[in-house]
């Protein structure tokens, strides 16, 4: 009967929880996202955004001019944010993002990887085609001179951008770094990659000495942070580089490019002079003016600025046989004359633009309050009925035990709050999605491929990947040993920490007006993300291990006292009520009687965090926190797979090494 009744219950709840997500689009949606999709039979774009300064920052300038796209080209245009250049590469790779706005060298590597096409660029507010990449420092900083920082005698924390930022990183490496064979991670004490704004922040703050930025950020942090812009001091100005390009996929189809392009090239020029200004006004934010044509072309001079850095890299790199460099720079330099020649390898487009486009576009708001409001209904009607069908499924039937209504009614309501909640978070959580994962499973397959010779049956092909793997390993080894170490420390002193905390946090050994704020405590230091810590640490030892290490020991000294109360508090009360029986002090019992008991679980505990630890240590590298972190999230971000394949293969033989010690000691110490 017990197992009827489960079938029965599966067999409605299944329809029903079906019925509820079909409805959660409507009753989660909110204005302009999925509730209004699902009243607008409208074409969906997803443009995407470089993400160069904060997402609040970035969401508040960029939705008006969401907003007027749409209305010009008649299309639902989404907007996508990525936390770094290489997400929206990646995303426009994969079909994700059909246009979006790059930087020149992140424009570069959207041609050359996911099949972008150039159609427009940016000009400045005051018709400017151009900007600057500048070093910045402190205001009161001694460092005067770009030969103030070229010393190189490990004493300077510096900020890279992005790696595929122009201004960041390809031009500081081009015309500072190339030519005077000097590598930053030799140089300087450490090296940071961050956001334009992250960059000035952490100057302005000390966190770092010196770091790459651009004008136009300082233009627009000058704006919206007069404090902060007045805390730097720029020492390097560079040539000029040229406006940020405006991307396609080549394949988008050419209705589509017609009204983008439309949109781009008359936005803040066609309509009455009210609505030019009015277009003007929300351009001004986003320190654009209006956008002229381009094509592929626009990228050539960032293709040479990568060769000639190339090639001082080439001539300085004493790895390199007289032969081998002689080769090289010989292949470089024909690649260069090619460029120059008008040969870049990057295919033009036609400039072309359609003189009128009807707007056509969909009013997406009607229906949409009306929507939202009857899915509202809808989805209450059906908690209701699924409160009704499961009680009446849970009644008892024939002979047993009657369990009580009330915890009948308590275990329905737990159900169904369970499953509305599910509802609930499915559309925001893009569970409707899902899908996805199967029908681009190939697209995953493609991304992992990188991570492997180009033609496995080619024998040429796998000795250069041999070649690139050892060379990565060997990079990545002793960054691992750091990486290792920080979790040693980390941990060590969160044990450490964890016993008096453990103890003070366990109701059965101390009293309540201790226990309740030490908990309070250590729920606060277990809730904060070690990365988050590691800033705070940062802020008073700078960048290096020293800060990832504290930052692992609070969130792990928080979690560990957890777990150590909650052994304390299931310990057998006889060895401790023998102990207090000889008139032994609490302390003592303590010690005689509690902890001998807990003492192996809470090895394996410490153990365990030991191995989670070893994992975490890695992200702490984002931030230049010390360990292979960093030098992973570089090779990610510059596409580099196989640098990338050999450093995750050294995570992975390091924290399976760790697993195998640690079980080890746990069977011989517990």
């Amino acid at each position: 009967m017990t197992v009827m009744i489960k079938a029965l219950k599966a067999l409605l709840l299944a329809p029903l929880l079906l019925a509820l997500a079909a409805c959660s689009d409507v009753s989660t949606g909110e204005a302009g996202t999925s509730g209004s999709a699902a009243s607008d039979d409208r074409r969906t774009i997803n443009f995407g955004i470089i993400a160069t300064e904060s997402s609040s920052n970035l969401e508040s300038n960029w939705r008006p001019f969401i907003a007027a796209m749409s209305e010009w080209t008649g299309y639902n245009i989404q907007p996508f944010y990525a936390s770094d250049y290489a997400g929206v590469i990646q995303a426009m790779r994969y079909d994700n993002v059909q246009v979006a706005w790059f930087s020149n060298f992140s424009g570069l590597q959207a041609v050359r990887l996911a099949g972008g096409e150039v159609f427009a660029k940016a000009t400045y507010p005051d018709g400017s085609e151009g900007y600057h990449s500048v070093l910045l420092v402190p205001v009161d900083s001694p460092i005067q001179t770009l030969d103030d920082i070229l010393t190189c005698d490990g004493s300077i924390d510096f900020g890279m951008g992005d790696p595929n930022s122009t201004s960041g990183f390809l031009v500081p490496s081009a015309f500072i770094f190339a030519p005077r064979g000097i590598d930053p991670n030799e140089c300087f004490n450490s090296v940071r990659n961050a956001s334009h704004e992250a960059n000035a922040l952490a100057v302005a703050n000390e966190l770092v000495d010196v770091a790459a930025n651009n004008t136009t950020n300082m233009l627009v942090l000058q704006r919206s942070r007069p404090d902060i812009y007045a805390s730097l001091r720029e020492i390097w100005r560079s040539p000029m580089i040229q406006t940020d390009p405006i991307i396609w996929r080549g394949d988008l189809d050419e209705e589509a490019k017609q009204r983008i392009q439309y949109f781009f090239m008359n936005y803040g020029r066609r309509g009455t002079p009210e609505e030019i200004q009015a277009a003007r006004d929300i351009l001004n934010p986003l320190v654009f003016g209006t956008f002229l044509p381009s094509s592929n072309a626009h990228l050539d001079p960032i293709v040479q600025l990568e060769i000639v850095r190339d090639i001082t890299q080439t001539r300085t790199d004493e790895t390199l046989s007289e032969e081998e460099r002689a080769s090289r720079i010989a292949e470089l330099e024909a690649r260069l004359a090619e460029v120059e020649a008008g040969n870049s390898g990057l295919v033009s487009l036609a400039s072309s633009v359609g003189e009128t486009l009807e707007d056509d576009a969909a009013n997406a708001g009607t229906g949409q309050a009306s929507g939202s409001a009857s899915g509202g209904v809808i989805l209450l009607g059906l908690t209701g009925a699924l409160l009704i069908i499961m009680l009446w499924a849970s009644a008892p039937r024939g002979p047993g035990p009657r369990v009580p209504l009330s915890e009948r009614l308590i275990n329905v309501f737990i159900s169904v709050g369970v499953i509305v909640i599910l509802v609930w978070s499915f559309d925001s959580a893009d569970m409707d999605r899902s899908y996805l994962l199967v029908e681009n499973a190939g697209d995953m397959g493609e991304f992992i491929a990188g991570f492997f010779p180009s033609n496995i049956f080619d024998a040429a092909s796998r000795a250069e990947y041999s070649t690139d793997l050892r060379s990565g390993i060997a990079e990545a080894v002793p960054q691992m040993i750091v990486t290792v170490q920080i979790a040693i420390w980390g941990t060590f002193i969160a044990v450490i920490a964890a016993i008096p905390f453990g103890l003070m946090s366990a109701r059965n050994v101390a009293p309540g007006w201790i226990v309740q704020p030490v908990r309070r405590l250590m729920d606060v230091f277990r809730s904060i993300n070690e990365l988050i810590i590691a800033l705070l640490f940062i802020a008073a030892v700078g960048l290096g291990p020293l800060a990832g290490v504290m930052a692992l020991a609070v969130h792990t000294t928080g979690v560990l006292a957890k777990l150590f109360s909650e052994a304390v508090e299931a310990v057998d009360e006889g060895p401790i009520e023998g102990v207090r029986a000889t008139g032994a002090t609490p302390l003592h019992e303590i010690i005689w009687a509690v902890i001998p008991q807990v003492a192996p679980l809470w090895t394996s505990f410490g153990l365990y965090r030991f191995e989670s630890n070893a994992r975490s240590a890695t992200v702490l590298g984002l931030i230049g926190a010390g360990g292979i972190g960093q030098i992973l999230f570089e090779a990610v971000r510059a596409f580099d797979y196989q640098r990338t394949a050999a450093i995750v293969l050294v995570i992975v033989i390091a924290v399976s090494a760790i697993d195998l010690m640690s079980q080890l000691l746990r069977k011989r110490l517990v």
